[in-house]
């Protein structure tokens, strides 16, 4: 185990790009093709980063995104870590943590192609699976549409009170709950980006239920043309009478007919039904979120 030097780049660019394209072999929601001069400079100039070596082959890599001691965590992407087996993660992941507990971690979240031998291996290195990132192909031509009577309009900095209520109604966060002024200016600021759809559904004229939607930036190994659909939340008292597959495929239509080919969507919690409802609107699983301690 040693830093990832110059010489190392060429070998660990190669490792990238085949786990890219075997991770879109595997699926074909997933990008096949990197642009390999981007890659190149992405992983000269990424730092800290480790290799595994072994008579001259390298045999795994590992790489952050960023050290965030805000909130304690070392961020591995998807394609900051190789490696050939669980055991030479479990190695890299052991010389990181030196320089990820100087940096002010205490833990590592790692982003994986959600397959059962990438999870497993970060499992072995004691993480937890967090998060799950499922993946939609949006139809070229709109869907039926069943009638519910839900209204939905886009939302602004005028509807802030009724944007908090609606929001306690999602997932609950995956880190500490945040207090009441940070969760309202988290919010407000949403509601204030003109890049953000903060989109509220309505019935018989009172709000019950929110999405928000936001464009994704183009990330090595995932399809162009993405949005991301986020903080979905419908009345308690409502469950369970379609609402919220109505408002969601109200949302990816809205998202469709803005010329979107991708839609996205990340949840936090481990309740079944929530892993039920966005299999049953068609997402696919792509990739996976676990957290672990670093090693002592």
């Amino acid at each position: 185990m040693r830093p990832l030097g110059p010489r190392d780049v060429d070998a660990v660019c190669e490792r990238v790009v085949a786990r890219v394209a075997a991770a879109a072999e595997r699926s074909a929601l997933l990008q096949g093709t990197l642009d390999r001069e981007a890659l190149r400079r992405a992983v000269a100039s990424v730092a800290p980063a480790w290799v595994a070596r072994s008579r001259g082959r390298i045999l795994g890599h590992l790489a952050t995104a960023l050290v965030d001691a805000s909130r304690g965590r070392a961020w591995v992407p998807p394609d900051g870590a190789s490696f050939d087996g669980p055991a030479v993660l479990g190695a890299l992941v052991a010389a990181a943590a030196p320089a990820w507990r100087d940096a002010g971690a205490d833990g590592f979240s790692a982003w994986v192609y959600d397959e059962p031998s990438e999870v497993g291996a970060w499992t072995a290195c004691g993480a937890t699976l967090r998060a799950r990132r499922r993946v939609r192909v949006l139809p070229s031509t709109p869907g039926p549409h069943a009638g519910t009577g839900l209204g939905l309009r886009r939302a602004g900095i005028g509807d802030l009170e009724v944007a908090l209520t609606l929001d306690r109604w999602g997932d609950p966060p995956a880190g500490p709950v945040p207090g009441e002024s940070e969760r309202r200016r988290e919010v407000a600021d949403l509601l204030g980006d003109p890049d953000v759809d903060y989109l509220v559904a309505e019935l018989e004229g009172r709000a019950i239920a929110q999405a928000v939607v936001m464009p994704l930036a183009s990330r090595r190994g995932s399809r162009g043309d993405a949005v991301h659909l986020s903080a979905v939340a419908v009345d308690p008292g409502r469950r369970g009478r379609g609402l919220g597959s109505a408002l969601v495929e109200s949302v990816l239509e809205r998202a469709r007919s803005a010329g979107y080919a991708v839609a996205e969507v990340n949840w936090r919690t481990a309740d079944p039904r929530v892993e039920r409802f966005w299999r049953g609107r068609g997402f696919t699983p792509t990739h996976a979120l676990l957290e672990g301690p670093l090693p002592a």
